[in-house]
C-alpha cells in the first residue's frame, strides 16, 4: 500500500501543477495517455478535442467495465485582474485514483472482457460528457462508475458514500428589451427595468413540490447606465434545481413561459437562453449494491456510508440518461476536505486516495465477473 500511495501522490503532484480549464487540458491529456500506453492500454487521443480513451482487452468475451475521471480545472481571478487555473474540486485527485487504479488492472491482468479508462474534458461547464459520447466513447461500454471526492459535511476520513445523488441542475438567462426615453418623458418609453422586476417577482413566485428539492433563484438582474434615462434593456439571470429529471423539465417549460408571458404585458421583447444544464442521478441499483460491497471490503460496516444527497450538478450524469442501457454508479470519497469544494484554498487528506483507488481496483473486477 505505501507503493499505491507513493504512486498516487506522485500523479496527484504532477496533475496539481499543470491545472487547464475546460476543452484546453492539452498537457493533462498528454501526461494521462503517455501513461496509461505505458501501462499497456491501446490509446486513443483527441477524443472530443482532448478526451483520451484507455482500453484494456483480455482477449476473451465479456463485459465492458469503465472508469470515468474529469480533467478541467476552475479558474479564478486574482487580485492583478489575471486568471489563474486551480484544481479546487479535485479532479487532479479523481485522475490520480483513476490512472493507478488503471496501472494496477494492467500489471495484474483481467481474464475476460475490458477495460475502458474514459478521461473526460469539460466537466466544469456540464459539456464533456456529451462531447464524449458524441464521439463514440461509451458505445461499448455496459459498466461505468465514477468518484469524487466530498467535502467534510458529507463525508470524512474513512468513509465512502457507494451513491451520491446529484442534483438536476439549468442556468437560463433572459435580455429584455423595450424602449429607452427620458427619464423626464417616461411615457414615451417602455422600462425594461419595470419589466425585468415584474419578471423576477413573477419566477421567484414558482412553487415547486417540496418533496423532490425543487426551486427557482434569480440570480441576475442588470438595467440601466444613467440616472435620468428610462432603460430599454434589462438581463436577468436564473439558478434551477430539483432531484427529479422530469420536474426539471417541468420547471424549466415554466420559467421560460413566466418570463415571455410578464415580458408581453409589459410590452417588451423577451430573448432566453438555456447557458448550461445537468440532469439529475439515474444509477443502476446493481452496480450500487457492489459499490456497497467494495467499500465495506475496503472500510469496513463503520466506513460505509448510506446514500447522501447533494445540490450540486454533475455531468457524469448525461451518461446514464442518454445511454439507457448503461449501467452506472456514483461514489462520494470522503477525505477530511475543506473547507469547501470551488474554494481556491480547498485541501484534503491525501491518504484517502488510496481508499478510493482500491475500491475502484474492486468494482471493475467485480463487474468483469457479472
Amino acid at each position: 500500500m505505501d507503493d499505491v500511495a507513493q504512486r498516487l501522490n506522485e500523479v496527484w503532484q504532477k496533475l496539481h501543477a499543470i491545472p487547464e480549464p475546460a476543452f484546453q487540458e492539452v498537457k493533462t491529456a498528454a501526461y494521462l495517455a503517455a501513461a496509461l500506453k505505458k501501462a499497456g492500454y491501446m490509446v486513443k487521443e483527441q477524443v472530443a478535442g482532448t478526451g483520451v480513451v484507455g482500453v484494456l482487452d483480455s482477449g476473451s468475451p465479456g463485459p465492458v467495465a469503465a472508469l470515468r475521471t474529469d480533467m478541467d480545472c476552475l479558474l479564478f481571478k486574482q487580485p492583478d485582474g489575471t486568471m489563474r487555473g486551480i484544481h479546487a474540486c479535485g479532479h487532479d485527485a479523481h485522475m490520480a485514483m483513476v490512472l493507478v487504479a488503471a496501472e494496477r488492472l494492467a500489471a495484474a491482468g483481467i481474464s475476460r472482457g475490458k477495460v475502458k479508462i474514459i478521461c473526460q474534458p469539460a466537466e466544469e461547464i456540464g459539456q464533456g460528457a456529451l462531447a464524449m459520447m458524441k464521439a463514440g466513447a461509451l458505445d461499448e461500454v455496459d459498466y461505468l462508475f465514477g468518484q469524487h471526492v466530498m467535502p467534510l459535511t458529507m463525508a470524512k476520513s474513512g468513509e465512502i458514500i457507494p451513491c451520491v445523488q446529484w442534483t438536476a441542475c439549468t442556468l437560463i438567462s433572459a435580455v429584455l428589451t423595450g424602449r429607452a426615453a427620458h427619464a423626464s418623458q417616461p411615457h414615451l418609453g417602455i422600462s425594461a427595468l419595470d419589466a425585468g422586476t415584474a419578471v423576477v417577482n413573477a419566477v421567484n413566485a414558482l412553487h415547486t413540490d417540496p418533496l423532490l428539492g425543487g426551486s427557482v433563484k434569480t440570480t441576475k438582474f442588470q438595467s440601466g447606465t444613467t440616472l435620468n434615462i428610462i432603460p430599454a434593456k434589462a438581463e436577468l439571470g436564473f439558478d434551477l434545481r430539483s432531484t427529479s429529471n422530469s420536474e426539471m423539465e417541468q420547471l424549466r417549460a415554466r420559467v421560460i413561459a413566466t418570463v415571455q408571458a410578464v415580458a408581453a404585458a409589459y410590452g417588451v421583447q423577451a430573448e432566453t437562453r438555456i447557458e448550461g444544464t445537468c440532469p439529475a442521478s439515474e444509477y443502476d441499483q446493481v452496480l450500487v449494491d457492489l459499490a456497497r460491497a467494495g467499500i465495506k471490503e475496503e472500510v469496513g460496516e463503520e466506513g460505509l456510508l448510506p446514500v447522501r444527497s447533494t445540490t450540486v450538478g454533475e455531468d457524469f450524469n448525461f451518461y446514464p440518461l442518454q445511454l439507457p442501457k448503461l449501467k452506472t454508479a456514483f461514489l462520494g470519497l470522503g477525505c477530511d476536505l475543506g473547507p469547501g469544494l470551488h474554494d481556491p484554498e480547498m485541501h484534503f487528506k491525501h491518504e484517502d486516495m488510496v481508499h478510493g483507488c482500491n475500491v475502484l481496483v474492486r468494482l471493475i473486477e467485480k463487474a468483469l465477473a457479472l
